[in-house]
């Protein structure tokens, strides 16, 4: 992962740290839809977001993100922000023949909108174009699938936390012809352990820990399963478990599978996993 120096970035890399550390994963953990993008294609869309003097550039000349905040993004012109780009994803997610590039960064966007954002770009014949920029959009986990009639869409992991409360999420993002995004929650869980106080205190401990695609490998599916983790949980065994850096789970943790079948247009949960998809919800 990148270095951030601005104490702004700093601080939101802590904040996004300690969500990350609650829900049990690294970030970025996968991207497989990444595969296949070209480095003149970000390029070339990085250039429409900072002039050339403010791009920033990895050890191998890459280019890396923006010593300023782009135009768009909430923290634009100010000089304690820069935008790092954590992921790259090329794909026909607009339309069908479109080639499209989606940059997802962090850095300039304030923790309402989870620090960052993703830009849509069209690209052809190596000239890009920005169409639109979403806020709060994180595309670093992402697996990439295609509809039915062929235009693509991302299924990700995504994570937010805040006063203890850590929540994991898989999500789904389709794009129009402008690039704007429609997302679907497929599941979220929360984890209160960040919470914990007296070893007496009882918190909730839940955690994503897989997806599976049905088929696998393919380009497209009909069906997903997410293995999720819930229970409650003593602090004092939160606390032990930490000490001994235990990877099994807690006493009174279960784990519950949520299956989901895809009708090449939209994704709807199977019947008999309506109960557990119920009970790993949080009730806000």
């Amino acid at each position: 992962m990148r270095l951030l120096t601005s104490l702004r970035i700093s601080i939101a890399l802590l904040s996004v740290a300690f969500c990350l550390v609650c829900i049990g994963q690294d970030k970025p953990q996968f991207n497989t839809a990444s595969a296949g993008v070209k480095a003149t294609d970000i390029e070339a869309a990085m250039r429409l977001l900072c002039s050339q003097k403010h791009l920033t550039r990895d050890k191998d000349g890459s280019v890396s993100g923006c010593s300023v905040c782009p135009d768009g993004a909430a923290f634009a012109g100010d000089n304690a922000s820069k935008l790092e780009i954590y992921a790259e994803t090329p794909g026909h997610f607009t339309s069908v023949q479109a080639n499209n590039l989606i940059l997802s960064g962090y850095g300039c966007e304030p923790h309402s909108n989870n620090f960052g954002g993703s830009y849509v770009f069209s690209v052809e014949a190596g000239k890009a174009r920005l169409l639109h920029y979403s806020a709060g959009l994180i595309t670093d986990e992402c697996h990439k699938f295609a509809f039915a009639d062929g235009r693509e869409y991302l299924i990700c992991r995504g994570g937010w936390g805040g006063q203890g409360e850590a929540d994991a999420y898989v999500f789904t993002a389709a794009f129009s012809a402008a690039g704007t995004e429609t997302r679907k929650t497929l599941l979220s869980v929360r984890d209160t352990t960040g919470e914990c106080g007296d070893e007496s205190q009882i918190e909730r401990s839940s955690e994503i820990k897989g997806l599976k695609f049905v088929p696998a490998d393919t380009g497209q599916i009909t069906g997903l399963t997410i293995t999720a983790t819930m229970g409650e949980v003593t602090c004092g065994r939160v606390a032990a478990a930490e000490k001994s850096k235990s990877k099994g789970e807690l006493p009174g943790v279960k784990s519950y599978d949520v299956e989901f079948v895809f009708d090449g247009k939209r994704f709807t949960v199977k019947p008999g996993s309506r109960a557990a998809l119920n009970r790993l919800t949080p009730n806000d």
